[in-house]
């Protein structure tokens, strides 16, 4: 029964690791004769780790907001399965966890499916063990700008200016912010985006959504800099996104 169960778990392992696109050349699994039920899972682990570069998970936990929050996935799907976005992304939340565990930092940080989420809290709600996973998300999308990683170019544009025009006024000034963001790609390209959005950009007008004179920094501007400034300090992700 011990070698019987020990070959299924080094089958599942196996799997795991062909879904990961692991290179067959860094996984070497031995034939072992298993007698004693006690060794099945350090041998196991030995395998694991012939492949597994626990380095960047280390480097999670300690720069990314909630990233610590991933040693408590159990791989169980229902993340993947909730999210309404999991089909247009290059790997799923469980995926990503599984990848940073494995140490595939280039691919993590380069995915577009931690730009992807839209905080609609499906997978922290549904997550059996409680994780974070829109937060952790969230964190590792911010870590990959500070590291230099631009997974999808719109969105980290559009996040800059949502942040810069909070940093400034404490709140959004709709009109400058869709400017900014329209026009980052040249003036051509910015006039053709406008046209493209002309009626939205009407009727927020008319529901007075959106004002013509500039928006004013809100009473306290200097102390909520403060704060954010603060929190910058304080580690991780926080205002050190600027």
């Amino acid at each position: 029964k011990g070698s019987e169960l020990a070959n299924t778990r080094l089958t599942k392992v196996s799997e795991t690791l062909d879904r990961l696109a692991l290179e067959s050349e860094r996984v070497k699994f031995v034939e072992v004769g298993i007698t004693d039920y006690e060794k099945i899972p350090k041998i196991i682990w030995g395998n694991i780790m012939t492949s597994y570069d626990p380095s960047f998970a280390q480097e999670v936990f300690e720069n990314v907001d909630y990233g610590e929050e991933i040693r408590m996935c159990m791989q169980c799907g229902v993340c993947a399965a909730s999210c309404p976005l999991s089909m247009r992304m290059d790997y799923s939340p469980r995926k990503i966890f599984l990848m940073i565990r494995a140490g595939k930092r280039e691919e993590v940080l380069s995915s577009n499916a931690i730009m992807l989420c839209t905080s609609c809290y499906s997978c922290k709600v549904r997550c059996p063990r409680g994780v974070p996973v829109i937060d952790v998300m969230h964190g590792l999308a911010n870590y990959a700008l500070r590291q230099g990683y631009v997974p999808r170019k719109k969105t980290a544009i559009f996040g800059q200016e949502f942040w810069n025009q909070i940093y400034r006024l404490g709140r959004i000034d709709e009109k400058d912010l869709s400017r900014r963001y329209f026009f980052a790609d040249g003036f051509t390209q910015g006039i053709k985006n406008s046209l493209e959005m002309a009626d939205m950009g009407i009727t927020m007008f008319l529901h007075k959504r959106m004002k013509l004179l500039p928006e004013r920094p809100i009473k306290g501007i200097k102390d909520l800099r403060k704060m954010l400034d603060k929190a910058a300090q304080m580690g991780k992700g926080g205002g050190g996104a600027v």
